[in-house]
């Protein structure tokens, strides 16, 4: 690649993720490149899609992700809520950014399928030390849980809900996956 071009792509993905951090993630296009000094044509040239843009914007995203999983120990079932709150809280970094990933989970082209995919190996790794420690027997799909907290973030974010809101979302799916759990958990 030219370095016009390498430069012209580092400042798209520069205003990209200011402008995403700003309007969320169906900011507009042509504002980015605005922003980035460039005409509408070079960042198409770049970024084809809006979704091979957002990923771009998500690589550190995704390393927040792993980063987050691997540093978590699992010793008690608030330990998984807690995570969980977290994973809640980064889904929702930029406007409608669980939304997206939600919309391509079952895209095996999309540009943002890795970072669907890092957060399914970031569930799977928490929830093995869940399971070591007897809080599941067998094997708990990722994917539902992956869809449940996308869907917990997306209400999240649209109702402004409050955190401890969000905690009793995110507890009563716990509730459902854990072994001999209680039946209710308070509102």
């Amino acid at each position: 690649m030219r370095s016009d071009a390498r430069d012209n792509r580092a400042k798209i993905i520069a205003a990209a993720i200011d402008i995403i951090e700003q309007q969320g993630t169906m900011a507009s296009l042509n504002e980015i490149a605005k922003q980035a000094g460039i005409g509408p044509g070079t960042l198409y040239r770049h970024f084809p899609t809006r979704d091979e843009l957002l990923a771009e914007v998500l690589v550190a995203w995704v390393a927040r992700v792993d980063a987050t999983a691997d540093a978590t120990v699992i010793a008690s079932e608030s330990d998984l809520v807690d995570w969980l709150d977290r994973l809640t809280l980064i889904s929702n970094a930029y406007q409608g950014l669980a939304a997206s990933i939600a919309a391509v989970a079952d895209d095996d082209d999309s540009p943002l399928r890795s970072a669907h995919t890092a957060t399914l190996r970031a569930i799977d790794r928490v929830f093995a030390q869940g399971r070591a420690i007897g809080l599941f027997e067998g094997h708990v799909d990722a994917g539902a849980v992956g869809r449940l907290v996308t869907g917990v973030a997306m209400v999240t974010e649209q109702a402004s809900l409050r955190p401890e809101q969000t905690r009793t979302m995110l507890e009563v799916i716990l509730n459902g996956l854990i072994v001999g759990a209680a039946s209710e958990v308070q509102a």
